[in-house]
């Protein structure tokens, strides 16, 4: 594993900002993708945010691209505007002396510019999932020399409902291509699309959720789950933070969370995946400034967020995946400011408070509030671990993006659909179509 950006011998234009913004070190996500996918090899990487995954899919394709020409070579695909932003800010930082031209395309606002950046030429296109098959459907954008793609935070496509959309996308590129795919997670879903649309690939996974940073004071606070918002009013009031990031199941439980908390006399916005662009980035900042003291939201909504100040971080709901807990309470205590989290355990919750546990290697310390009404006595969710019919099962527990109890999971039906029609693969498309139309898969091995 390369110890500095040096050792990947990459070219002086390509290391030169490097060094002016004074990285020496790549990290673990870095240091073991770039040599992959220098050589070529199609990549896996399991990663959370924040790690340094841009980079290390980036600096690759600066390598290997050779701007001119009016199609694109390379498309990074992300699930939202915010993180398309980003990507696009890391390659106005990084590739500014390579004279890579690029086009951010994203939904919720005019597309006269974007058109007008693919009829100048483009070199590399960062796009979210609609707003780029618009573009290829409506003959405005040609996929047709495409050599690099990306699939950035690929489980939120997934959790979002974008699959349709990117196997539309993936049937314009040339199986040619060299494909990376980045994931905070491998669930079984990530698999399966790394089977369709990546051939042969090199995985890299770095398990940094194993561990809570330092600067995080985090813990379990056992109650009954009538009494959720009054505790979580409760610790409000006693702690007092002047940003706080409350994290739900459901987008149904985030509207509801929401309102009750607006009775507590709080100022609160939420986020949930239905809201629109505008109204997103208008929550986000009222929240950034000040102007609400509580935040609201889903994972899925909650995913590439950039704030810095978040005091209090509670898991109204427990996370599915223990993953996921590292990861929510991983958006306080950060840029060295100290950082609270909490997590509201019933009964029903031992399956997942115990996975948390074991994948964290330690106990996570039990609360209680002193004072506080809790009613019927609030026993700890290990006393319930193997008690029959004491956990609930996902369709109850979770209700998908339905928030209906029993409901299937947001898109369940899509993937029963998908499992017996799905579109074919690079496989199979290789294996059916063989060397015709230039569009064959090249095997670098």
């Amino acid at each position: 594993m390369s110890s500095t950006f040096k050792a990947f011998g990459l070219r002086r234009d390509v290391q030169r900002p490097l060094d002016e913004a004074g990285y020496d070190t790549p990290t673990p996500i870095q240091a073991l993708s770039i040599p992959i996918l220098l050589s070529g090899r199609d990549l896996i990487g399991v990663a959370q945010t924040g790690t340094g995954k841009t980079l290390a899919y980036l600096l690759p394709i600066f390598e290997r691209l050779r701007p001119g020409g009016d199609d694109p070579q390379a498309v990074v695909i992300c699930p939202t505007r915010e993180l398309a932003l980003q990507v696009a800010g890391e390659v106005e930082r990084f590739g500014r002396d390579l004279g890579v031209r690029t086009v951010v395309a994203y939904g919720g606002t005019s597309s006269g510019d974007q058109k007008q950046g693919f009829l100048r030429g483009c070199d590399l296109v960062v796009a979210t999932p609609g707003r780029l098959l618009d573009f290829v459907t409506s003959a405005w954008l040609s996929l047709r020399k495409v050599r690099f793609l990306v699939l950035d935070e690929a489980d939120r496509m997934l959790d979002m409902g974008f699959i349709n959309d990117v196997d539309a996308i993936l049937r314009k590129v040339p199986m040619s291509r060299q494909t990376m795919l980045f994931s905070a997670t491998f669930a079984p879903e990530i698999r399966g699309l790394a089977d369709r649309y990546l051939l042969d690939p090199e995985t890299v996974r770095i398990d940094i959720g194993t561990r809570v940073k330092d600067t995080v004071e985090h813990a379990l606070y056992p109650v009954p789950a009538g009494r959720k918002v009054d505790l979580l009013l409760a610790i409000m009031e006693r702690e007092k933070p002047a940003k706080t990031l409350v994290f739900t199941a459901t987008r149904e439980g985030t509207s509801d969370l929401a309102r009750q908390l607006r009775r507590g006399r709080h100022e609160v916005v939420s986020l949930s995946s239905l809201l629109s662009q505008a109204n997103r980035e208008r929550a986000l900042s009222a929240f950034r400034r000040g102007e609400f003291d509580v935040l609201v939201a889903t994972d899925v909504a909650a995913r590439g967020l950039d704030i810095t100040d978040i005091d209090l971080v509670v898991n109204f709901d427990v996370p599915m995946h223990a993953e996921d807990y590292v990861h929510r309470i991983g958006r306080t205590g950060r840029a060295e400011r100290a950082g609270k989290a909490v997590t509201l355990v019933t009964g029903a919750d031992g399956r997942r408070v115990s996975a948390i546990e074991h994948l964290l290697k330690e106990p996570v310390p039990r609360v209680h509030i002193e004072g506080f009404a809790y009613g019927p006595e609030a026993a700890s969710p290990r006393d319930h671990r193997h008690r029959a019919g004491g956990v609930r099962g996902d369709a109850d527990a979770d209700a998908g993006e339905t928030g209906q109890p029993g409901a299937p999971a947001r898109g369940a039906g899509l993937k029963r659909r998908r499992a017996r029609s799905r579109p074919r693969g690079r496989r199979e498309a290789a294996a059916a179509t063989g060397a015709r139309d230039g569009n064959a898969p090249h095997r670098r091995r």
